[in-house]
């Protein structure tokens, strides 16, 4: 039987790289793909409706009759201040969970769990506590944190997915630890539509030979990209890394600690 899937933030990058799957992926099969964004496609990405999900008249429409949402609308600017992050990260967030659809996936991302990536640090486990490294992290450990309460609470399955950096190819020499590829984000968005759980937290991270992420997962995720693929081709500067921070050598960041050293 086809299910019918909302796929919000369908004109950005992100959805750029997913949407194809719908057609190719075997396991991304049975779903009837409705795609939403605030300004049209470009080029070959379609969007089928056009407005804001911040509109709850907008939002109560495009949830009708929906069986599960893909939500990758967000700002996405990590410098961004709180006040342009609030109502599309975590007021679209709670408006979403609260449409009663059974089943969402939450586009997470990386800058919730930033403040645990720095020099000589372990992997960084999923199952640590969230420590966003700037204010666009701590909306995106927000939205987790709503999605968990609403799964508790309801019976709805939410599976958040703490996206690294999502590109067709790594950008920048930064980017070769934290990157996403397009076959293993297939793979992950289809982990998590079909995974048996009331709530997860997934990394989106690839099989990166450099990577500072642990993987493990609840969803079945067994991500197989690489970029050491691309590590000669790709320019050696930080435009991709996480948010910069101040730490010293007594910074006690790590789980466990009841402070975070001044550096």
């Amino acid at each position: 039987m086809t299910r019918r899937l909302l796929l919000t933030g369908a004109a950005g990058g992100v959805a750029a790289m997913l949407a194809p799957g719908f057609g190719t992926h075997p396991d991304l099969d049975g779903w009837d793909l409705v795609r939403t964004d605030r300004v049209e496609g470009r080029g070959t990405d379609p969007v089928d409706v056009v407005g804001d999900l911040a509109d709850p008249a907008f939002l109560a429409r495009v949830t009708d009759g929906v069986d599960a949402v893909v939500h990758l609308a967000a700002n996405a600017d990590p410098a961004a201040s709180w006040d342009d992050l609030r109502v599309p990260n975590v007021d679209v967030v709670a408006a979403l969970l609260a449409t009663g659809v059974p089943r969402i996936v939450l586009a997470s991302s990386a800058h919730a769990m930033g403040q645990y990536a720095r020099p000589g640090a372990p992997l960084i486990d999923p199952s640590w506590p969230a420590a966003p490294c700037c204010a666009y992290g701590a909306t995106k450990a927000f939205g987790e944190a709503l999605g968990r309460a609403h799964a508790y609470r309801t019976g709805a399955s939410v599976v958040a997915l703490r996206l690294g950096a999502t590109t067709e190819r790594p950008l920048a020499s930064s980017a070769l630890d934290g990157w996403l590829g397009p076959d293993d984000l297939r793979q992950l968005v289809a982990r998590a539509l079909a995974a048996d759980v009331s709530y997860a937290v997934c990394p989106g991270i690839s099989a990166n030979t450099r990577t500072r992420w642990l993987t493990h997962n609840a969803i079945g995720y067994l991500p197989v990209q690489d970029s050491e693929t691309y590590a000669g081709e790709v320019p050696a500067d930080d435009s991709w890394g996480l948010c910069a921070g101040r730490y010293g050598p007594d910074d006690t960041t790590l789980p466990g600690a009841l402070a975070t050293g001044r550096g």
